[in-house]
């Protein structure tokens, strides 16, 4: 009868234990998700100013090849329009896209800009 009390003992030690320690750990779980829907008007938004960032470093880039000559006039020229014509489109669709959050009540457009 003294081995089953010692058991019983050890096994209330043991359950114990686990209380003190998973209450902590386990009690207060967080019940939301862990991600975050996708807005597709957020993300587009988001690419457009990247792909806005690229666009600007590359004219950047082609005015310096101009001045070490590592591009022709001609050249110049030409790829300079197409990278100002890509980011005329760029910018009306950003601002397309910002119209559009503030018809939807959403101000959010300025936040990302600030970011």
């Amino acid at each position: 009868m003294n081995i089953s009390f010692i058991h019983f003992i050890e096994l209330l030690l043991i359950v114990g234990i686990i209380v003190v320690v998973g209450i902590p750990l386990f009690g207060k779980l967080p019940r939301t998700r862990p991600f975050a829907e996708v807005d597709p008007l957020e993300e587009a938004f988001k690419h457009l100013l990247v792909r806005k960032e690229e666009v600007l470093l590359a004219i950047k880039e082609l005015e310096i090849d101009l001045k070490t000559d590592k591009v022709s006039n001609e050249d110049y020229e030409s790829l300079r329009q197409k990278l100002e014509g890509e980011a005329i489109i760029i910018l009306e669709q950003i601002d397309a896209l910002e119209k559009d959050k503030r018809k939807g009540g959403k101000s959010s457009a300025k936040n990302l800009l600030l970011a």
